[in-house]
């Protein structure tokens, strides 16, 4: 190997061992933790309320599903349906056209 293969190397490790030695990299001892954002609006409601359900909308299929309430929307037409993670998913047809 020549002198310049063996050197570069060398002054690799040397100059990683100086900066260690200097600190760099390292948090200081004393540094605090970052801290928490502020509480804020959520996202999303986490459950939003139902809507009155008109005396035309079919029977509610349950009182819960997967831990979560049903709940009517006008949305489609109007369904059946459960909020979760902002979502709402739907558990019957359109009763005005029947369908999806």
């Amino acid at each position: 190997m020549s002198m310049r293969n063996r050197a570069l190397p060398a002054a690799m490790v040397l100059a990683g061992l100086t900066a260690a030695a200097l600190g760099f990299g390292a948090t200081p001892a004393g540094a605090q933790p970052v801290p928490p954002p502020p509480p804020g609006p959520a996202e999303y409601p986490p459950n939003p309320p139902g809507e009155p359900v008109p005396n035309w909308a079919p029977r509610k299929p349950a009182e819960m599903w997967n831990g979560e309430p049903i709940v009517w929307t006008s949305m489609w037409g109007g369904r059946w349906g459960v909020w979760k993670h902002g979502q709402f998913i739907t558990l019957s047809s359109n009763p005005v056209t029947n369908g999806g």
